[in-house]
């Protein structure tokens, strides 16, 4: 017996049939043919009008808080309460050296006015506008104006004045029309009124602290409909506008992403220098090509990062403080790591660390890293810390695939099933890699193998190895430090460090191709024996005692003022697992060391194959690795040429874990271009 509606179910069909079971409980209605006549219409609109106003208000809910609004207008206004402002499109950026020829020494300056143009080569059959955002005046170098490092935007000026009247518009805002403006290049200015040409102009607010009832600012923030809007102080915060002044706004409006890349201009307009001279006999050299252009915030970005950058409170002191103002700051980036100097290697303390992968390419040219940290970090940064970018650096993951497989449970071919393992895996990259603090776990990748075919993939096992790329300096003498930063792992006769091909000379100068190697190990001996504690007072150099499982290592201590500065190797010594160390004599007290035992560090040689598949060993040793810490060195090698199309040098070695976890700086990727990257073997079950 139904003696009450039921308010919660709000679906059409169950609200109709609670409010026939309501009336039907009625003593006017209990005989009723509801279907049959024609209140049933009555019933369907009633029942319609209450599901559309519960819709309604369900919506009216959602977009009442951050975390569940789906509109822009509603997430971009609680965005505003907590401080933030959607970052606009940006222009991309190019960097130039601009040469205008004169024909004469007379002494002079030549501008470039802010709007002066340049035309990009095509991209996509289009080409693009680029001008200069501000004024830029230079003094003639013997017969030519140089304008060295100029930065060039992509897009049109435009400018829109608007008069103000404070009875229509007391809040005195005004909408900017256009969708696509890049809001850093905005400038606003304000003449009293139309008889009085002499214009002010009125700065961004950045921050409300360092305004006062007389600070000449505008505010910015974006309306209704994605149109970003321009208002003013009221004396208290900011100063007011006059009534009946005028307010113009000049800012770019660009393509974005459609024009980064672009590296290739011609000047569309005349220079005329201070001597009145009309000028059209131009160099343009591209320093840096079109980088930096991006498409507005989106909503779920937004969403993110009003609330991480209420976090920050609109100044860097953290390193997410760092990630999250740059990221908004310069949203052309894809992926950012941010370290303190206490946590690099070497440590570099006062200094605040930052890797930027861009969106399109592998790396930021170095105008832009001097631009960001110029124009992004410093102004918010403590002023006792400065800030570096350095550029990622890239570890390549190479996966050998050994899976076994039910060719009776499965309809495709072997080629199409590797085939299948391989996207598997370049998918797996897609998700998990690419970008830093990126973790390769070998057991989801097998899974993600085996999901592949889960009835006909039995199961799969995987080597994982780590490779490093760089581009040697050649025909000359170099020493090379390379950083895997993972664990490494010892190589045996049949698996070890490989390199790719190179010419060097041997010690007759002949030239031989060749390849690093590890140099197998039947032993163990001592390799550096590290000072913990340089003790006091010594007058004498302390006996250096080595005891352990192994034989005949020896070393020597050297002093300064009173300390063990340095312990030297004398002899290395064999069949050392481990091995302590003790310092007595001298006079001095405190002095204690460590020793690094060889199965930490290994030595790599130089070799090659004579007519008789022989090998051959060109340089006993060029350097070291160490399986610990994941670091190479090359010692004073020269490398006369490389045998790769690309010219770089490749160090490859397997991981010593399943999972990797790189540091800082690093990315993992996987490169599908690479035939060597995924190699699948199949084995078909025979029973």
């Amino acid at each position: 017996m139904v003696d009450r509606l039921r308010v919660t179910e709000l679906d059409f069909d169950t609200i109709k049939a609670n409010l026939k079971a309501f009336l039907k409980q009625q003593a006017e209605f209990q005989d009723y043919d509801f279907d049959g006549a024609g209140l049933s219409i009555l019933l369907d609109i009633l029942a319609y009008n209450t599901h559309y106003n519960a819709y309604y208000l369900n919506m009216v809910a959602n977009e009442s808080f951050l975390d569940t609004a789906l509109l822009r207008d509603s997430v971009v206004s609680h965005a505003k309460s907590l401080g933030y402002i959607p970052y606009s499109s940006k222009a991309p950026v190019a960097i130039i050296d601009f040469t205008v020829e004169s024909n004469n020494t007379t002494s002079g300056t030549c501008t470039l006015p802010q709007g002066f143009s340049f035309l990009s080569s095509q991209i996509d059959s289009k080409a693009y506008n680029f001008v200069v955002v501000q004024d830029t005046t230079v003094t003639k170098s013997n017969t030519k104006y140089i304008f060295e490092d100029l930065q060039i935007y992509e897009g049109q000026f435009i400018s829109y004045s608007f008069s103000f009247e404070k009875s229509s518009n007391p809040k005195s805002i005004f909408q900017l029309p256009d969708p696509n403006i890049d809001t850093t290049t905005l400038r606003v200015s304000v003449t009293p009124n139309s008889a009085n040409s002499a214009a002010k102009i009125y700065q961004k607010v950045t921050d409300v602290l360092d305004i006062t009832s007389d600070s000449e600012v505008f505010f910015l923030q974006e309306g209704r409909g994605g149109l970003y809007q321009i208002y003013f102080g009221n004396d208290v915060i900011g100063k007011s506008l006059p009534d009946g002044s005028i307010v113009t706004a000049t800012y770019l409006v660009t393509s974005a992403t459609e024009a980064n890349k672009a590296n290739t201009f011609i000047a569309t307009s005349t220079v005329v220098d201070s001597t009145g001279a009309a000028l059209t006999n131009f160099l343009i050299n591209p320093k840096s090509s079109a980088s930096g252009g991006s498409l507005r915030e989106s909503v779920d970005s937004i969403k993110f990062s009003a609330s991480a950058r209420f976090s920050t409170q609109n100044r860097l002191v953290t390193n997410k403080d760092y990630a999250t103002y740059i990221l908004n700051s310069y949203p052309n980036i894809e992926s950012i790591s941010v370290w303190g100097g206490e946590d690099n290697d070497p440590p570099v303390y006062g200094k605040i660390f930052v890797s930027l992968k861009p969106k399109e390419n592998y790396y930021i040219s170095e105008a832009e890293k001097q631009r960001i940290v110029s124009e992004i970090i410093d102004p918010k940064s403590v002023i006792s810390v400065s800030t570096e970018i350095i550029d990622p650096t890239y570890l390549y993951i190479l996966i050998d695939v050994d899976a076994r497989y039910d060719p009776k449970k499965t309809t495709v071919t072997e080629q199409r099933l590797k085939d299948n393992i391989k996207n598997a895996i370049l998918e797996y990259r897609n998700t998990y890699l690419n970008k830093f603090n990126s973790r390769l776990v070998d057991s989801k990748l097998e899974a993600s193998i085996d999901a592949v075919d889960l009835n006909a993939i039995i199961g799969n096992q995987l080597v994982i190895k780590a490779q490093k790329r760089f581009t040697p300096r050649l025909n000359q003498n170099f020493s090379y430090e390379i950083n895997f930063n993972i664990p490494l792992k010892r190589g045996t006769t049949t698996n070890r460090l490989s390199s790719t091909e190179f010419q060097t000379r041997d010690s007759s100068s002949v030239l031989r191709t060749v390849v690093i190697e590890e140099v197998p190990s039947s032993f163990t001996g001592i390799s550096s024996i590290l000072i913990t504690n340089p003790g006091l007072n010594y007058i004498t150099a302390p006996t250096v005692v080595i005891t352990g499982d192994g034989t005949g290592a020896s070393a020597e201590a050297k002093l300064v003022n009173g300390t063990v500065k340095e312990i030297v190797i004398t002899n290395r010594g064999i069949d050392y697992t481990r091995a302590i160390i003790t310092l007595s004599g001298g006079g001095g007290i405190s002095a204690t060391a460590t020793a690094q035992i060889d199965a930490k560090i290994g030595t790599l040689r130089t070799i090659y194959y004579d007519s008789t598949a022989q090998r051959q060993v060109v340089d006993e040793n060029v350097g070291e690795i160490n399986y610990e810490t994941g670091k190479i060195t090359l010692n004073d090698i020269n490398i006369v040429t490389v045998s790769s199309t690309d010219g770089q040098m490749r160090l490859t070695v397997e991981s010593e874990k399943g999972i990797i976890e790189p540091v800082r700086n690093t990315i993992l990727t996987i490169d599908s271009t690479d035939p060597s990257s995924v190699v699948t073997t199949l084995t078909a079950l025979t029973n």
